[in-house]
């Protein structure tokens, strides 16, 4: 059986238009899923971030735990580290102590990180390398006592700006 030349020459391929419109949709999908992704990764640094912040909130309130005998001040959000003194390689009495813990704490938040007792830590020890513990971006702290209770508050810059407030008992 013969198909007729009519039916035959309908069949010849897609026109330039519907290419056209198939490329459009495709383009606009790839575009989708690249802001998906984009926001994916924008999403996960900023619970990174969370994490740490929340991290180095309780490693402050479990450093104020460890040093009961110590008279903490109030640290204020934008007070620089105190001057490093290394417990690591000699016994310190406990308001030594608590000067060590808050530099090492004010330090690993990451406004502070290029400071003198900060540079003095590193080299001591008591802190890592900024490449492996860069801390939060413009990353900061404070702690204020009521009575028994410490409320550690950290702050940052992030793509979301945020802080973290932990409170806990000395």
């Amino acid at each position: 059986m013969r198909v007729p030349r009519q039916a035959a020459g309908r069949c010849r391929g897609n026109s330039l238009m519907e290419v056209l419109a198939a490329v459009l949709v495709v383009g606009v999908a790839a575009l989708g899923v690249a802001k998906l992704e984009l926001l994916n990764g924008q999403t996960n640094r900023a619970a990174l971030e969370r994490s740490i912040a929340t991290l180095l909130a309780d490693d402050m309130i479990e450093r104020l735990r460890a040093n009961p005998d110590a008279a903490y001040a109030a640290i204020g959000e934008g007070d620089s580290p105190p001057a490093f003194v290394d417990c690591l390689a000699a016994s310190c009495a406990p308001a030594q102590l608590a000067s060590f813990d808050i530099a090492v704490w004010k330090c690993s938040l990451g406004s502070w990180r290029d400071a003198a007792p900060c540079q003095a830590a590193r080299q001591a020890g008591a802190l890592p390398s900024t490449d492996l513990q860069p801390g939060l971006p413009a990353g900061d702290g404070s702690v204020v006592f009521a009575g028994d209770l410490a409320t550690v508050t950290v702050s940052w810059r992030g793509a979301v700006s945020a802080g973290v407030s932990v409170a806990g008992h000395r």
